[in-house]
C-alpha cells in the first residue's frame, strides 16, 4: 500500500477543463483556508484548551499541510500522518483523533488527495489515515465517554471528504473526455468536408485532364506529330495515377480506409518512373539507387519517394533543364537520400514558393531523421535527408 502512495508523490492540482491556463481549485482558496486553521485552531489550543502560547506554534502546525496540499498534496498527507502520531504521543488531554484541528485539516487533505491522485491511490491514504487514527484513539483512551461515536464521526467525515473529492475528479476527466470525443468528432466533419472539396475542384479537374490526353490522338487523328501525340499519352498516364491516389486520399479523409499504411504506396521501386517523367519534362536526372532497396520498410521507402518526388518537382519548377542526381544509399543502418542539381540554365520563372520543403522536414520527423536543403557552396542546390531503419 505505500508502494502506492509513492508513487503518486508528483501529483499536482490539475488544470480545469474549461481553461487548461487555471488550476482546477484556486489557489487562493488554499491560502485562505490555512490561515483560518491557523488562527482559530491556535486560539483553540491556546484558551479552549489552555495550553497558553505554545497553542498558537500548534495551530500554525496544522496550517501548513493545508497550504502545503495545493502544490504537493501527498506531501500534505505525510505531514497530517506526522502531526497525528506527534499529537498521540505528545498531545494534550483534550485531543483524541476525533479533534476538531484533526477532522477539518485531515479532510481537507484527504480531498485534495481524492482530486489529484487516481482512485487506488487515494483509497490507499485513506484506509492508512483511518487505520492510524483507530491506533491513536486506542492510544489515547478509547474507553473513554463517546469514543466509539467520535470515531464514527471522523471516519464518516473523512469518507465523505474522499468521495467528494474523487466526484470532483470524476467529473474533471468526464469534461475532458467529452472534450476529447468533440474534438474528434470536428476533426472527421473537417476531413470530410476537405474530402469533398478535394473530390469537387481537383478530381474534378484531373478528370477532364485524363480523359481530354486520352481522347486528343482521336480527335486530331493524323494530324499531330507522332512526338505529341506520345506527349499527350504520357499527360494522360500522369494524370490517372494522381487520380488514382487522390482517390485513395479521398478515402483516409472519408474514414472509408482506417489505415492508409494498408493500401498500396509508392515507394523507392517507382523512382525509375518518377525520374523518367522528370526527363520527359526537360530536366536531365540520374538515379543511382541501393541494391537492397526492397529489403526497406514500406513506410520508409514511401517517405523516400514521397522526398525524391517533391525535389524533382522543386527541380523542374525552379530549376528546369538543370541536370541533376538523385541518389539513394545504405549507411550503416541509415537510409541516405541526395538530390542534388546544377545551377539553373536560365533565371527561375518566378514561381511561388509552396509548402515542398515544410512537407519534407515533417515526414523526415516522423522517422526521426535529418533533412538538410540548401544551396551549395559551388552554387549547386542539394536536398539531403537521414532516414534510419529502426528507432533512435
Amino acid at each position: 500500500m505505500l508502494s502506492v502512495i509513492r508513487s503518486a508523490h508528483h501529483a499536482r492540482m490539475p488544470a480545469s477543463p474549461a481553461d487548461p491556463g487555471k488550476p482546477l481549485l484556486p489557489r487562493r482558496m488554499y491560502f485562505i483556508a490555512a490561515g483560518a486553521a491557523g488562527l482559530f485552531f491556535g486560539w483553540m489550543f491556546a484558551y479552549v484548551t489552555e495550553v497558553g502560547v505554545p497553542g498558537w506554534w500548534i495551530g500554525a502546525l496544522y496550517a501548513v499541510p493545508v497550504a502545503v496540499s495545493w502544490y504537493r498534496p501527498m506531501t500534505a498527507w505525510w505531514i497530517t500522518l506526522a502531526l497525528l502520531v506527534l499529537m498521540t504521543i505528545f498531545g494534550i488531554d483534550y485531543w483524541r483523533p476525533w479533534f476538531l484541528p484533526e477532522l477539518v485539516v485531515q479532510s481537507l487533505v484527504l480531498f485534495t488527495v481524492a482530486v489529484t491522485t487516481a482512485r487506488r491511490v487515494t483509497a490507499a491514504a485513506f484506509l492508512i489515515t483511518l487505520g492510524a487514527g483507530l491506533l491513536s484513539a486506542l492510544w489515547t483512551g478509547a474507553e473513554q465517554p463517546y469514543a466509539a461515536q467520535g470515531m464514527a464521526n471522523w471516519a464518516l467525515s473523512l469518507l465523505a471528504a474522499t468521495l467528494i473529492g474523487y466526484g470532483f475528479r470524476t467529473r474533471r476527466l468526464s469534461t475532458l473526455r467529452i472534450a476529447e470525443e468533440h474534438g474528434k468528432r470536428r476533426i472527421l466533419e473537417e476531413r470530410a468536408r476537405i474530402a469533398r472539396e478535394l473530390h469537387d475542384v481537383v478530381a474534378h479537374h484531373m478528370s477532364i485532364i485524363a480523359v481530354q490526353a486520352a481522347t486528343f490522338p482521336n480527335r486530331v487523328k493524323e494530324a499531330a506529330p507522332a512526338e505529341v501525340l506520345r506527349e499527350f499519352r504520357e499527360i494522360n498516364a500522369a494524370a490517372s495515377a494522381s487520380l488514382a491516389e487522390l482517390r485513395q486520399l479521398l478515402g483516409v479523409l472519408r474514414g472509408d480506409r482506417d489505415d492508409p499504411a494498408a493500401s498500396p504506396r509508392a515507394g523507392l521501386g517507382a523512382l525509375e518512373e518518377l525520374v523518367e517523367s522528370a526527363r520527359r519534362a526537360g530536366t536531365p536526372v540520374r538515379l543511382e539507387l541501393p541494391e537492397r532497396s526492397a529489403e526497406l520498410g514500406a513506410a520508409l521507402s514511401h517517405t523516400a519517394y514521397r522526398i525524391v518526388q517533391e525535389a524533382l518537382s522543386n527541380v523542374v519548377k525552379h530549376a528546369g533543364g538543370a541536370p541533376t542526381v538523385v541518389t539513394a544509399r545504405l549507411d550503416g543502418g541509415d537510409l541516405v537520400l541526395e538530390v542534388v542539381n546544377e545551377p539553373a540554365p536560365a533565371p527561375a520563372s518566378g514561381a511561388e514558393p509552396g509548402y515542398g520543403l515544410v512537407g519534407m522536414r515533417e515526414r523526415v520527423a516522423t522517422l526521426s531523421g535529418e533533412l538538410f536543403a540548401g544551396e551549395l557552396s559551388d552554387g549547386r542546390y542539394a536536398v539531403r535527408a537521414v532516414l534510419p531503419q529502426g528507432e533512435r
